[in-house]
């Protein structure tokens, strides 16, 4: 939408849109550390694309996530916000990319999801539950965060995103970075140095699948048990950890037989209880 001349495109539409953007966004911009902000972003970014949900979502680490704002009713964000932030966000791929240092950018849920992720006990109870049907991010790095992800969603009424959507939010978002990090950087001048590396640095997954097995399954079936959660099916483990099929099949058996579940559902019901005991 942005960065054409008003003669390539449907003249007066997209000069329509343009201003209904500049507008929305110089708002957003006066009210940077005000509490009208998250409003005024979400106004203008709902210039430029149609979505549902809207939620801003800050990580530190592996320590559980902060909703810095949505705009969901208090029922639906029961599951939406308060389930996600309870345990499974380990599972989220949003959360392994805010916590990756190499990402930067526009991510799409379709786009870095595991290959059989929409098969998952994690989209099951969570994007289903929820009617999500699609989610798009802007991920930005504000001081003090590991990183917070700005996402939007459509419900499975709506279409999902589709090109045009993509490169609107990717023409958008280096200004919608930049406020983003200017209004919700935080204070860290008591962190020690190197603190929030070493977070990252921590294993949110194998962590507490270690501490929940308590020692019961080998290094190689906490790395496989964990994609599993995830979602990879047997063969992308097998690609992902570069072992042959039939040995992840075989690793699979036997960690059901250790930990005496029949299913993947039984196995996220107990990675979950692990999580919120803790």
């Amino acid at each position: 939408m942005f960065g054409l001349a008003p003669e390539t495109r449907k003249g007066h539409s997209v000069n329509t849109a343009f201003s209904a953007w500049n507008e929305a966004i110089a708002k957003a911009i006066g009210a940077v550390g005000t509490p009208e902000f998250a409003l005024r972003l979400e106004a203008a970014l709902g210039s430029i694309v149609d979505f549902d949900i809207l939620m801003v979502f800050a990580y530190s680490g592996s320590e559980k996530p902060v909703c810095l704002y949505h705009n969901i009713d208090s029922i639906r964000a029961r599951t939406v916000v308060d389930a996600y932030v309870s345990g499974p966000y380990i599972l989220d791929p949003f959360y392994n990319t805010a916590i990756d240092p190499q990402a930067a950018g526009v991510k799409r849920l379709r786009d870095m999801a595991p290959d059989q992720f929409h098969k998952s006990e994690y989209y099951r109870r969570h994007y289903k539950l929820t009617g999500i049907r699609d989610e798009v991010g802007i991920l930005c790095r504000p001081e003090g965060w590991t990183g917070v992800v700005i996402s939007f969603t459509r419900p499975v009424t709506a279409p999902a995103f589709g090109r045009q959507d993509i490169m609107a939010i990717r023409a958008a978002e280096p200004v919608i970075q930049t406020l983003a990090e200017r209004h919700w950087h935080q204070n860290t001048t008591a962190a020690t140095p190197g603190a929030w590396d070493a977070q990252v640095a921590r294993d949110p997954i194998g962590e507490p699948l270690n501490r929940m097995t308590d020692g019961i399954l080998t290094p190689r079936e906490i790395e496989i048990t964990s994609l599993v959660l995830q979602g990879h099916s047997s063969g992308s483990i097998s690609r992902w950890l570069s072992i042959a099929p039939g040995t992840v099949k075989n690793h699979r058996k036997n960690i059901y037989q250790k930990l005496d579940v029949s299913s993947q559902s039984e196995l996220f019901a107990m990675f979950i209880q692990q999580l919120s005991g803790q």
